[in-house]
């Protein structure tokens, strides 16, 4: 590099330049000139260390490491780079890591197919994809933060917060279906599985197996994370707030837990001891000793006063399962046809609760036609507070009677009326518990007999446990709720349709789960300072179906922390979304070997200011990810209580696909032709066949021969020209069509006016040196800009103030370019090629500088180019007036008059544009294109 000595206000200044200014014409040479510069630039803001008490902070979600880029990464990632340069350049210190989502199936199948160990595999397609980030993208990304979920630094603090969740009664162990996908001999997550039940993967049908499996209570935290929404709705989520709401649905009831056990094992419990968790004491094929039964009800105040009649267990239920039943012998129900059945389900014995919006039938018993018919299960659960045995019912009952999430049902008896009905045929006693009205005598009603919900509410509670008797139903409800929280049996308003997150995998690539099962002691958890638990080696590569888990009997035995007896390692691993659903904190601390995150770096950086990712994940993933931060927060891990105070949902980059319309076969862009029609109407035609063949918009895929590959477009066109491409036209949260047609063009045609206008600036300056004519520039009352023509302030001034609106506010960056684009047309209408005063206005210069500034967060290479020409320009050494000039108005701050914001000078000509600060002011004319409320520029999308 050179340097040209500037001489300024009496003294010299080093202004560094890397070489000549070239334009933007060979945009190979501009890389290569610029790239290494912005490299330095973006590892000197990463590594400032500042005190100060507030970071920003930027993130997208990290990828899977897959091998190589698509141009979904290529538009998230460049979103949140646009946003960390506007913020880095507006002064503020900001943090935009990155890391890697590496652990999970599809590694692990790419593995087995490829017949090594996934963690070379994915290794290998870290590195890939970091050079990629590097030398495609040139993200202003700080790598000192870099994560990756499979190394063993990240994942001892994943099973750390399994720990502390299980520490605090938010994990559980019990029998549940899984999809097993019989081809890949792997268990599968419902996103896995398409419309038709069939793993995405390999197209087998899934089965549903029976396993035991680890939960997380996140149904504990619905009302806390339904309320935490209403701390970020007014905070551009758009619509995900909405797709929150809708995923923790309406919280209208709440779990209660039962002790379930074999009914051979049955024996009396005290009554009155009505607040002691029973503990059974039993072990049997089927059922674990204090194994619990998790049912969803809407009157937990009528089920914690023992009014249930029996459990309802419909087809969905793993104990609908044939081991669950009595030896056929003593299924006297099936055999001796004692019921008098009813016709169908409708006309069972029930009396219906009935309020405005729906009918909550709690039956008294059901007869059904049906086949299977009703029958008594070998299992049953006991009372949590009276200790009484309840039976467990099997009916094949359609499932769209029951509730869905939740195939076991509590069935309530409210009156001692038992004819033709279940509890009488099946010699089910009545519970201890009633209801008495002073209104309506409750013994004599009929079966078509019906309670309103107000006549409910002001029954009065006969029962045992001395909290709720003779309390009415309306006031028992928050007291019922309390029992049962106090006691660990539930109490927390949930929905009906959300059930507890399954964590548990059965497969190899995963975070082991740090619990160690002990034939005495039972479930134990590993001990925090024997972490982490780390994955066994392999042998050998892995097989379909292996579980090396298990069969690694070196890693699998081990001794009990509790009795130091032997024991065994959990052989399971951690779902993936458990890894991802924290990893934004890591990033703060990712050195720290003894705490998850220090506080202080938690507390200066979070909420995370702008989170931006795929549309896809704005449900399972924000969920997952708002659960855990809700309960960090509770145990004083984090200062806020919501992870992200913005979410920028990125919708999908389209490619035009190709389909012959009477096979359905995709064929590959290079092999069709478009033919012009008549105007604008285009048909297209396979070359081969001269066939006609359908095109449409789609996800871009493999499969499909729609994809782009973003290392291909960027080689042929450049970096910031795909940037400006991807960005431009249409919000970030919409759809992306892509095509290297009228948008691409449009950009270049724009990039070359900017460029003649730097081009000619230097003319200019070169034409007074040449001249010897010193560059006179006026300001203020003799700027002719501000004395002929007013409007140039307020567009100017407009502009800057929507630009910023965009970057903060709604992140519509396709507005930020299409006014950057009404930038170049107002100062191409006021240069000297058109008789305007051009560059002798200090309005038009400061225009003209704020122009490049404003580009270089959205187009940092070509922005730096620009900039350098227009240093090349100004710090000519003949113009000492103009240097002067622009040193006192350098000193001058900003305030709120127009005149002084039109003779004030931000910038530093002695610095790359990428050091500039962001233009902003204090206050400006407002006018009618100036004058634009947030809420309107929410619904700007194009130019």
């Amino acid at each position: 590099m050179d340097f040209l000595k500037v001489r300024l206000s009496g003294y010299y200044l080093a202004f560094q330049r890397s070489s000549t200014y070239c334009g933007l014409s060979d945009v190979k040479k501009v890389e290569r000139k610029w790239l290494p510069i912005i490299r330095n630039i973006d590892k000197e803001n990463s590594s400032n260390k500042s005190t100060r008490d507030k970071q920003s902070f930027v993130l997208s979600m990290f990828p899977y490491p897959s091998g190589s880029l698509h141009m979904g990464h290529l538009r998230v990632y460049t979103v949140s780079d646009v946003l960390t340069r506007y913020k880095t350049m507006s002064g503020e210190l900001t943090i935009c890591p990155m890391g890697w989502d590496s652990f999970g199936l599809p590694a692990e199948n790419a593995a087995i197919d490829r017949n090594e160990h996934p963690l070379n595999w994915t290794r290998k397609n870290i590195m890939s994809m970091k050079q990629q980030m590097n030398e495609t993208m040139s993200l202003a990304v700080d790598w000192s933060r870099e994560l990756s979920t499979c190394d063993p630094n990240y994942y001892k603090w994943t099973q750390w917060l399994f720990l502390k969740l299980y520490q605090s009664d938010l994990v559980y162990h019990r029998p549940a279906y899984v999809n097993w996908d019989p081809i890949d001999k792997t268990v599968l997550a419902d996103e896995l599985i398409d419309s038709q039940g069939c793993s995405w993967r390999s197209g087998a049908k899934v089965e549903r197996r029976p396993l035991r499996q680890w939960f997380f209570r996140t149904t504990v935290y619905s009302k806390s994370l339904l309320d935490g929404l209403k701390d970020i709705e007014n905070n551009q989520w758009r619509d995900v707030v909405q797709l929150q709401r809708g995923w923790l649905g309406n919280l209208n009831g709440t779990q209660m837990e039962f002790n379930i056990y074999s009914s051979v094992e049955q024996h009396d419990c005290n009554p009155r001891h009505h607040h002691t968790i029973f503990q059974s004491s039993f072990k049997c094929g089927h059922v674990k000793a204090n194994e619990r039964l998790a049912v969803f009800t809407k009157y937990p105040n009528l089920a914690v006063a023992d009014l249930v009649s029996h459990i309802r267990v419909g087809p969905d239920s793993i104990y609908f399962a044939d081991i669950y039943r009595k030896p056929e012998h003593k299924r006297d129900l099936n055999y001796s046809r004692k019921l008098i059945l009813h016709s169908d389900y409708e006309d069972s014995c029930n009396i219906t609760i009935t309020n405005s919006s729906n009918n909550n039938k709690l039956s008294i018993a059901s007869c059904t036609s049906v086949s299977p018919w009703p029958e008594i299960l070998d299992i049953s659960v006991r009372h949590p507070f009276t200790g009484r045995s309840i039976p467990m019912i099997r009916e094949n009952i359609p499932l769209s009677k029951l509730i869905r999430a939740y195939p076991n049902e509590l069935v309530f008896s409210l009156n001692g009326r038992t004819s033709d009905c279940l509890s009488e045929l099946l010699d089910i006693p009545l519970p201890p518990g009633k209801l008495f009205s002073t209104e309506k005598d409750l013994s004599n009603l009929s079966e078509s007999d019906v309670i309103s919900e107000d006549d409910l509410k002001r029954c009065i509670i006969f029962t045992p446990i001395s909290e709720l008797h003779g309390k009415t139903v309306s006031e028992s409800m928050n007291k019922a709720m309390q029992i049962l929280r106090v006691n660990g049996r539930g109490g927390y308003w949930c929905s009906d349709e959300r059930t507890d997150w399954l964590v548990s995998r059965q497969r190899y690539w995963g975070t082991p789960i740090p619990i160690i099962h002990c034939d005495s002691c039972g479930a134990i958890p590993v001990p925090e300072d024997q972490l982490p638990v780390l994955l066994p080696p392999l042998e050998n590569p892995l097989k379909r179906g292996d579980e090396p888990l298990k069969h690694s009997e070196s890693w699998r035995k081990t001794t009990c922390p509790k009795c130091g007896n032997p024991a065994s390692r959990e052989t399971d691993t951690l779902d993936t979304f458990v890894d991802s659903s924290w990893y934004y904190l890591r990033y703060l601390d990712p050195q720290n070997n003894s705490s998850i995150c220090d506080w202080k770096k938690a507390a200066n950086s979070l909420p995370v200011d702008v989170y931006i990712g795929g549309a896809e994940h704005a449900v399972r993933h924000l969920y997952y990810a708002r659960f855990i931060s809700h309960f960090l927060h509770d145990i004083n891990i984090l200062p806020s209580r919501e992870p992200f105070r913005r979410f920028l949902p990125i919708g999908l980059v389209l490619g035009q696909t190709y389909v012959d319309p009477h096979t359905g076969r995709f064929i590959s862009t290079q092999r069709v032709n478009k033919k012009h029609i008549s105007g604008k109407d285009v048909q297209y035609y396979e070359i081969e066949t001269n066939t006609p063949v359908r095109m449409y918009w789609d996800k871009m895929s493999k499969s499909k021969f729609n994809g782009i590959d973003p290392n291909e477009v960027v080689d042929k066109h450049g970096m910031d020209t795909i940037r400006l491409t991807m960005l431009a036209n249409v919000g970030p949260h919409r759809t992306r069509k892509w095509t290297e047609g009228d948008v691409l063009h449009g950009i270049n045609n724009w990039l070359n006016k900017i460029s003649r206008l730097i081009e000619h600036l230097i003319e200019y300056s070169i034409s007074l040196q040449n001249s010897n004519i010193s560059w006179e520039l006026k300001c203020n009352m003799d700027d002719p800009l501000l004395v002929h023509t007013p409007s140039f302030l307020k567009y100017h001034q407009s502009i800057i103030k929507r630009v910023n609106g965009y970057y903060d506010d709604t992140f519509v960056i396709s507005s930020v370019i299409a006014r950057l684009q009404e930038m170049t047309e107002l100062l191409r209408k006021s240069s000297t090629l058109v008789g305007s005063p051009g560059p002798s206005s200090f309005m038009y210069l400061r225009a003209l500088a704020d122009l490049l500034v404003m580009l270089a967060p959205v187009a940092p290479i070509y922005a730096s180019e620009l900039w350098s020409g227009f240093q090349l320009a100004c710090l000519a050494p003949a113009h000492k007036n103009l240097h002067k000039i622009l040193s006192l108005h350098s000193n001058k701050m900003m305030v709120t008059e127009t005149s002084s914001y039109s003779s004030h000078w931000p910038y530093d000509l002695t610095k790359y544009v990428l050091q500039q600060p962001f233009p902003k002011f204090v206050s400006f004319v407002e006018t009618s294109e100036s004058t634009l409320e947030r809420e309107n520029l929410l619904q700007i999308e194009d130019a």
